[in-house]
């Protein structure tokens, strides 16, 4: 017998629950502190991130997470204006507790991130920006339909993003972005209620916004809020009314020392009303220059 048939009680939980595989990157775009710097030609950087997340939800339903993340950038110059490419990917554990507890958890690979980034207006004296940047997604994950749960969405997706960064104090900087994610189709995706079946979603639409401040040369602080809407998911043809709105935020503390960056941040949900809202997120970042 199947273990989804044995639990009845979770019932409810899996009719309140998202049919998507129970991925957890469907998320806005993130950017992290002064991300909207255009960076000089020929600057290149590895970044090796350490991820810890308490995911709750209704009836007791709880997700951990730890991810290591590795993250390599290069950038150039292109039409004499600034660029980089970036490649993110990494692997983790995604581990159902509480209510969840019956479902077996995934370890694995994460999807892959690529990234271009282009700066098509630059003063450096202001320390104004004006970025975009592409996003493509790819399912290196791992998944299996077997599973309800897993690291990757078996499905491509595909991001467009504009940032804007500006001085408005000696020691502050402001940063803010928009952005819009696109999923591909899942044609094996399995929900908590033990269905197999096509999944959709559609456009989760998000903005971002934050201040950074300069303690001194080496030290600074920043804290962002996030606004994401949409992304209603449509399961075997069905729309769930699943479309989220949330609210979080996030407080970064970074130290630049000579043997590179350390960044750590902690943030969770203000109001969330997705199936799981993040208790709490925290981030540990090295990041090396070359």
């Amino acid at each position: 017998m199947n273990l989804l048939d044995k639990k009845p009680k979770l019932t409810s939980i899996a009719t309140f629950l998202v049919a998507t595989g129970f991925s957890m990157s469907s998320w806005a775009i993130d950017l992290q502190p002064g991300d909207a710097t255009a960076p000089p030609p020929g600057l290149r950087s590895v970044q090796l991130s350490y991820m810890n997340a308490e995911r709750v939800g209704a009836s007791n339903a709880k997700m951990d997470q730890n991810q290591v993340q590795f993250r390599y950038t290069q950038a150039f110059e292109l039409n004499h204006q600034p660029a980089l490419f970036y490649l993110h990917t990494g692997t983790g554990k995604n581990e159902p507790t509480g209510a969840l507890a019956p479902y077996p958890a995934d370890n694995g690979m994460i999807d892959t991130t690529l990234v271009f980034a282009y700066w098509p207006y630059v003063d450096r004296a202001s320390k104004t920006f004006v970025g975009a940047a592409g996003y493509l997604i790819s399912p290196t994950g791992s998944y299996s339909s077997d599973r309800a749960i897993n690291m990757g969405e078996n499905r491509y997706r595909w991001a467009g993003q504009i940032a804007y960064q500006t001085r408005v104090a000696p020691d502050l900087d402001w940063m803010s972005a928009f952005d819009t994610l696109w999923f591909g189709k899942n044609d094996a995706s399995r929900s908590l209620a033990n269905q197999l079946g096509n999944l959709e979603q559609k456009a989760l639409y998000s903005a971002q916004t934050g201040l950074l401040y300069h303690l001194n040369k080496h030290h600074s602080f920043s804290a962002a809020y996030f606004y994401s809407e949409g992304g209603e998911t449509v399961f075997k043809g069905a729309a769930q009314n699943n479309s989220i709105k949330s609210h979080r935020y996030q407080l970064s503390a970074i130290g630049q020392y000579s043997f590179g960056r350390l960044t750590l941040q902690y943030g969770q949900d203000i109001d969330n009303n997705a199936t799981l809202e993040d208790k709490h997120r925290v981030f540990l970042r090295y990041t090396k220059f070359f």
